[in-house]
């Protein structure tokens, strides 16, 4: 009796007992890497189409990545705000621009009058200052100044002649 065996209830056949069963023929998944030489920049930096507005677009996928991540951020997504300002901070967006310098000192060098050092200063910024500009600008200073000079020996010499 011991040689018979009985199929039944939790009594398998001892053929297929412990899983030898043969498998089915299965068919390679579809979707796979078709082209194992694609060109990963290429397909990186070339334009992609995205619907903005209605309309198809071509864009560059950065300024895709961008665009969904803000409208994410838009629909309260806390995770996609959080990468959408990484990304304008790499790119140096929230970085404040320079203030422009509306007071303090600025030392001209020696030997220049106050009056030559404001103007080059409103044209040029602060010192130092190229050196073929300097000369032209002092020209034009020197002969301004002896222009007012003239002009003040003349009423001077009017008002003299007045008072005798």
């Amino acid at each position: 009796m011991k040689d018979k065996y009985e199929v039944g209830y939790r009594k398998p056949p001892k053929a297929t007992r412990f899983g030898n069963r043969p498998q089915p023929a299965r068919s390679a998944k579809s979707g796979g890497a078709k082209d194992a030489n694609i060109d990963v920049a290429a397909a990186i930096n070339g334009p992609m189409k995205v619907s903005q507005r209605g309309a198809t677009v071509r864009v560059h996928p950065h300024e895709a990545m961008l665009l969904g991540l803000a409208k994410k951020g838009l629909d309260g997504s806390i995770r996609a705000l959080k990468e959408f300002f990484l990304e304008c901070k790499k790119a140096g967006l929230l970085e404040a621009p320079p203030r422009p310098q509306t007071s303090g000192f600025i030392f001209a060098p020696k030997g220049v009058p106050c009056d030559l050092a404001a103007r080059l200063v409103r044209m040029l910024g602060p010192p130092p200052w190229p050196d073929d500009v300097y000369a032209e600008v002092r020209a034009e200073y020197d002969a301004e100044w002896e222009h007012i000079e003239r002009l003040t020996a003349i009423e001077e010499a009017k008002q003299n002649e007045k008072t005798k």
